[in-house]
């Protein structure tokens, strides 16, 4: 499976994540840019990622799986790719069996080569003070699968130093060679010194040997766990988590330094839970491919309706200012890797061969993706049967096993009656329109659904004009998915993303060193905006602004709309794109707080790409005390 930048009509907002990469000289192959739903069966969580003589290897924890009893993992499976895509497992690599000091728990191994030899780093036994049985362990092997032994018999780190718990550890080894390891929990990090035994503590000019390294703390999303540190550009960069792992407060920030030892100061937030996709994104681990220089992170998320974690990964890139551009979690599947991991199944027979998701002939089957997307672009490619129809199924709630057991739209390819159809499904069938189409059975077909509000577009093949528009607002989120009715059918290239996105890690100025805040920080989360997130302006004078960067899919004419929040103290802004003025000088002043979409101008587009989409404080209304602007997210809307 793999992943295609999840670009078209959306602003990039997600903020990034980044982390560690010790990594032996290699040439990999050059990789995808995602693995699909997730990349390994099973549940898993806060992988480390290597790359060895061209090998890339992923360490992660191991949670309790199916059909399993009790939590706590006491053993490690590790995973190993040449290509990204098809992945092998090594399981029980190190386990209680050679670690004679592990007595309930083992988590957060990350990985290490020096000297002809491989390390694994882990947290154990999850101790809360000195003198208690646990901390950070090391344990060395031969060869990157093992079989790894105790490296010292004992705790490497059992202390607890600058408030830091002894766990989440990761190595990074700096240009000079010199070898470090960040690790700690509790709302601190420590930084030490590994000797070139890989397996004992040097210390620092002044004597000690732990020191404190713990990002800036602004009182917003401050450190909590899962530091990772890689350099680039003479940066070094420390990225780790913010908020409760169990929920979906759970995100990754990064910070920045000139030196390993900070001090490092905060740059934003870099992954969050999106509530189209998934929940509690965070403790990555970084790789860089030799190859393409390409970076990718690697993963744990939730998906919306499930507790457990499972892995995934997906490319970014950085600005030129060495910043990183927002990632976001794709939902998207190309069944290259063999399995349909993530997908839930209502009725049929299905499997994956040659790299497509095929689906025998049945009064009816569904196939689904955990996403709550309402706003969406979905596109796949589908080969129908010769009997019956196949297509794709959106907006879906309620699923069953059922021709029409959910409920929700589904837009299939009738090759008997040579017509594409759309419909909504409540337990019965209601068509909403057809139209007339060239088919032949056994076929692929491009297909893609353009949801926005309550009106449906469908496209097959000509991505330009829609073989069908409807308006019907019945149903507003759900799942997507695929379908068959009386008809066997093959699925591949699944790409879906939403046009509404949260707005963050912005540019943002203002003429009198005004400052911008996020809504929805903390452990709290204000549904009301479009995923817990947006970004405030405290403007105080004609001229402050704020800045977007809004890739533009196609070129051609848009509906801009824009999700604000309005209050007794909102100014008044005129937007901008590319330095052209649009639209209307919009008001935000209101009597009480209340969230609302505008829309704010129609814009043609001469051609495709990154636009700057400027927010310039125009003024206030003569009842407004301030000038803030208070802005959720930009959605472009296809006219």
């Amino acid at each position: 499976m793999r992943k295609i930048n999840k670009s078209n009509y959306v602003l990039f907002c997600i903020s990034i994540v980044l982390c560690l990469i010790v990594s032996l000289p290699g040439f990999a192959n050059a990789a995808p840019l995602h693995a699909g739903p997730q990349f390994v069966d099973g549940y898993y969580a806060d992988p480390d990622v290597q790359i060895y003589n061209g090998t890339y290897w992923v360490y992660p924890t191991r949670s309790t799986q199916v059909g399993e009893s009790g939590t706590g993992a006491k053993s490690v499976d590790i995973f190993s790719s040449t290509d990204m895509v098809n992945w092998t497992k090594y399981s029980n690599v190190i386990s209680s069996a050679n670690i004679s000091w592990l007595q309930h728990s083992l988590w957060a191994p990350s990985g290490a080569y020096r000297n002809g030899k491989y390390y694994l780093y882990f947290a154990a036994n999850a101790i809360n003070g000195d003198g208690q049985l646990g901390g950070i362990g090391v344990a060395v092997a031969d060869s990157p699968e093992g079989p790894y032994t105790d490296a010292i018999g004992a705790p490497l780190i059992n202390v607890v130093r600058n408030g830091a718990g002894p766990m989440d550890q990761d190595v990074f080894i700096d240009d000079d060679g010199q070898a470090y390891m960040y690790y700690g929990s509790w709302g601190e990090c420590n930084v030490v010194k590994l000797n070139a035994d890989m397996k004992s503590l040097g210390t620092w000019s002044d004597g000690t040997v732990y020191k404190k390294v713990t990002p800036t703390k602004t009182g917003d999303n401050d450190y909590f766990e899962a530091p990772k540190v890689f350099k680039r550009n003479g940066i070094y960069y420390l990225t780790y988590a913010a908020g409760v792992w169990a929920d979906s407060s759970y995100k990754v920030m990064y910070a920045t330094s000139s030196s390993v030892t900070g001090p490092f100061v905060p740059q934003g937030i870099m992954l969050h839970t999106d509530t189209t996709t998934a929940d509690g994104p965070g403790h990555n681990g970084i790789v860089q491919s030799p190859i393409t220089n390409d970076w990718y992170i690697f993963y744990h998320k939730r998906y919306l309706s499930s507790s457990q974690r499972v892995l995934v990964f997906d490319k970014f890139e950085f600005n030129a200012d060495n910043t990183i551009k927002p990632v976001e979690m794709a939902v998207e599947d190309n069944f290259d890797d063999g399995t349909d991991a993530g997908w839930t199944k209502y009725g049929g027979s299905w499997t994956v061969s040659n790299g497509q998701y095929n689906v025998a002939s049945n009064p009816g089957a569904k196939a689904l993706l955990d996403t709550n997307f309402s706003d969406v672009i979905y596109e796949s490619d589908v080969t129908p049967g010769s009997t019956g129809n196949a297509g794709l199924v959106f907006r879906v709630s309620n699923p069953g096993t059922g021709a029409d057991t959910y409920q929700g739209y589904y837009a299939g390819l009738d090759v008997p009656n040579q017509k594409v159809l759309i419909g909504k499904a409540n337990n019965n069938w209601t068509s909403l329109a057809t139209a007339s189409i060239s088919l032949t059975a056994n076929t692929k077909y491009h297909v893609k659904i353009v949801a926005q509000d309550a009106s449906i577009k469908v496209y097959v093949d000509d991505m330009t004009i829609p073989k069908i528009s409807v308006t019907d607002s019945t149903y507003i989120r759900g799942s997507v998915g695929v379908r068959t009715y009386d008809s066997s059918a093959k699925f591949d290239n699944i790409s879906v993303h939403s046009s509404r996105y949260e707005t963050e890690n912005l540019i943002v100025s203002a003429t009198s060193g005004d400052k911008h805040a996020m809504f929805g920080n903390g452990t709290g989360r204000d549904l009301n905006l479009s995923g817990g997130f947006g970004t405030a302006l405290d403007a105080n004078a004609v001229n402050d602004f704020v800045t977007y960067t809004v890739n533009v899919p196609e070129a051609r004419s848009y509906s801009v709309r824009v999700g604000v929040k309005k209050g007794a103290n909102r100014g008044q802004f005129q937007l901008s794109v590319n330095g052209v003025n649009h639209g209307l000088v919009q008001d935000l002043y209101s009597s009480t707080f209340n969230y609302v979409e505008l829309n704010v101008a129609t814009i043609s587009f001469s051609s495709a790409g990154d636009k700057s989409f400027k927010f310039n404080v125009a003024g206030k209304n003569g009842s407004s005390s301030d000038y803030d602007l208070s802005i959720d997210y930009i959605k472009l809307v296809p006219n």
